[in-house]
């Protein structure tokens, strides 16, 4: 049996999928199968992927284009290996990737999950940005589900996870959309087990057209208010509501902000109005509320026509 599983959900991507592939069969680390799930693809995956033979499981969904938590779980329910590592299909891997996690895993059993750093690339290939998300969201490791609530660093090419905790939370959440069911995976995973996170570039992030506008403000913004409020069943979260309070009070300020910049101030005005029930003093809602206001009414006058013209 391998140890690794590599878990590979895709949808009319067979360029790029045989890229993300490829580096994984260059890894140093070698005890792993290759789960590649096909979400319906149109395209010529079928055919690029024949060239990989023994080296790559290529299984379809009965239910086509259903969505990538679906799709992952898929390959998970297939899956042998005692972890669970997942790669997008157009990301790729630096060779050690692997090798360095099950190394940090067999020496730390205590760790569910481990992460690491990543790096973005064009749709040249090259490399044109190393994140340092250690700095920027001030890392810790250990019991950190508080802290992913605020921040999420955990990039879903980048995990290696015990199965044995991936399936004591459901694997993927597949009632929330098409964001964020990998954050709220890792955070039920936070809520029982330890979280590592290597600070080493050993992923790399792929920069297209597709993934930079495929991610619509409206249906993004439902899938967080559904994650926070499937959070609630969480005990660390129970024992503290004003977590999730806080949680929510951020999101719906973010978002009714980057409504109210676009104009398109009814939205922001009932994201703020959520925001201002949870918390006391909810000023800065109040103001953009305000603003959104005065905004709309000078739309509206504007476009009104004056009597000269009727």
């Amino acid at each position: 049996m391998p140890r690794v599983s590599v878990v590979i959900p895709t949808y009319n991507r067979g360029e790029l999928l045989c890229e993300t592939i490829d580096s994984v069969l260059a890894q140093t680390y070698h005890d792993f199968e290759i789960i590649v799930v096909d979400d319906g693809s149109t395209d010529n995956t079928a055919q690029l992927l024949s060239r990989y033979q023994d080296d790559v499981r290529l299984v379809y969904r009965a239910h086509k284009n259903s969505g990538v938590a679906a799709t992952r779980n898929y390959g998970i329910r297939l899956a042998r290996g005692e972890f669970l590592a997942f790669l997008d299909s157009d990301d790729r891997w630096l060779p050690q990737k692997l090798e360095r996690q099950v190394q940090f895993a067999d020496a730390h059993p205590e760790y569910g999950l481990i992460a690491t750093e990543i790096s973005n690339f064009n749709k040249r290939g090259v490399v044109v940005e190393t994140k340092n998300k250690a700095a920027a969201y001030r890392i810790k490791n250990g019991h950190v589900v508080e802290q992913l609530l605020f921040g999420n660093w955990i990039q879903t090419s980048t995990v290696l996870a015990r199965r044995e905790c991936v399936q004591a939370v459901g694997g993927f959440d597949e009632e929330v959309g098409q964001f964020g069911e990998d954050w709220l995976t890792w955070m039920r995973i936070a809520s029982r087990s330890p979280i590592y996170f290597l600070p080493e570039p050993l992923v790399e992030y792929r920069i297209h057209e597709e993934s930079l506008t495929s991610h619509l403000p409206e249906a993004q913004y439902e899938s967080l208010m559904k994650i926070l409020a499937k959070l609630e069943a969480l005990p660390q979260f129970q024992a503290n509501p004003k977590l999730l309070r806080s949680a929510r009070y951020k999101v719906c300020l973010g978002r009714g902000y980057s409504d109210l910049s676009y104009g398109a101030y009814d939205l922001a005005i009932s994201k703020l109005r959520t925001a201002c029930t949870m918390k006391r003093m909810p000023v800065n809602a109040m103001r953009l509320i305000l603003q959104a206001m005065v905004a709309k009414r000078l739309v509206a006058r504007t476009a009104r026509p004056s009597r000269e013209n009727v």
